[in-house]
C-alpha cells in the first residue's frame, strides 16, 4: 500500500478534514498518531480507524502548546521509532469585524504557531536525522486571499502560505519536503455546523464557485495524502488550491 511502514501524525483530526485524512492515511497503510484538543474526539478517531483495520494511536492535548508538542513527538518516537509524515490541520475560525476583534492571540496559536510547533519537533526528532520526510500544512483559500470579518483566520493562512515555502526552502537539504494544501469552501462543521456560516452566506459563497458546489473533506484529504506520497517525490513549496476553481475567477476577496 501507499504508505506501508510509515508513520504519520495529524493535528485536528478530531473531526472534519483531520479525521478524513487520518483515517485516509491508516487505510493505505500508515500507523497514524491522531492529535485532538478534544480527547473524545481522538479517541473516536482511533476507534474509526482500528475498526476499519488500520493501525494508531491517540495523542490527545492542545496543538498550540509547544511543550506538549515536544512531548507527543517524543511519545511517537518513542512506540514507533519514526515519523515520516505531519500533517499540520489544526485551525479554528472567529467571525468579527476588524476594530472588534479580540482573539487574536487564540486564531494565531492555533492556525499558525502550532504549525511551526509541531515542524520543529517533527523534524528535530525525526525527519531531519532520517535525512527523509513530508510535511503537509493545512491552509485556507484565504491565504492567498482576503475574507470580510475573519482578519485572524485570514492573517494566520497567509502566515501558513510563508511557513511553508520557507521551511521548504530551508528543509530540503534534509530531504524533507513541505507542502501546503488551500482548501476552499468545504462541507465540514467549520461552514455547515453549529456556529459555521449562515445560510445565506454559505449560499453566496458556493454562488462564487465554478464548480458549483462545495468540497468535501474526502477531496481535501486526498490532495493531502497524494503530498504526503512518494507520487509527490518532487514537489515541494507547492501551494495548492483544492478550491473549485474559486481563486481562478475571484482572485482579491471571497465573500
Amino acid at each position: 500500500m501507499r504508505f506501508t511502514n510509515r508513520v504519520a501524525i495529524v493535528t485536528g483530526a478530531g473531526g472534519g478534514i483531520g479525521k478524513v485524512t487520518a483515517r485516509l492515511l491508516a487505510a493505505q497503510g500508515a500507523v497514524v498518531a491522531v492529535n485532538d484538543l478534544d480527547a473524545a474526539a481522538a479517541q473516536a478517531t482511533l476507534d474509526d480507524i482500528l475498526s476499519d483495520g488500520g493501525q494508531a494511536l491517540a495523542i490527545p492535548g492542545d496543538a498550540a502548546d509547544e511543550d506538549f508538542a515536544n512531548q507527543a513527538v517524543a511519545e511517537v518516537m518513542r512506540i514507533r521509532d519514526r515519523i515520516d509524515i505531519l500533517v499540520n490541520n489544526a485551525g479554528i475560525s472567529v467571525v468579527a469585524p476588524a476594530e472588534d476583534f479580540v482573539a487574536w492571540d487564540r486564531v494565531l496559536r492555533i492556525n499558525l504557531y502550532s504549525q511551526f510547533f509541531w515542524s520543529k519537533a517533527v523534524a528535530k526528532a525525526a525527519m531531519i536525522p532520517a535525512a527523509r520526510g513530508a510535511i503537509v500544512n493545512v491552509a485556507s483559500i484565504a491565504g492567498l486571499a482576503a475574507v470580510p470579518n475573519q482578519i485572524g483566520y485570514v492573517v494566520s493562512k497567509h502566515g501558513v502560505v510563508g511557513l511553508t515555502r520557507s521551511l521548504a526552502v530551508e528543509w530540503g537539504r534534509h530531504g524533507i519536503r513541505v507542502n501546503c494544501v488551500c482548501p476552499g469552501i468545504t462541507a465540514t462543521d467549520l461552514t455547515t455546523g453549529p456556529g459555521g456560516l449562515d445560510p445565506e452566506r454559505l449560499r453566496a459563497r458556493v454562488a462564487r464557485v465554478p464548480l458549483g458546489r462545495m468540497g468535501t473533506a474526502a477531496e481535501q484529504a486526498e490532495a493531502i495524502a497524494f503530498l504526503a506520497s512518494d507520487e509527490a517525490s518532487y514537489l515541494s513549496g507547492l501551494i495548492l488550491n483544492n478550491d473549485g476553481g474559486q481563486l481562478a475567477l475571484h482572485s482579491g476577496v471571497m465573500m
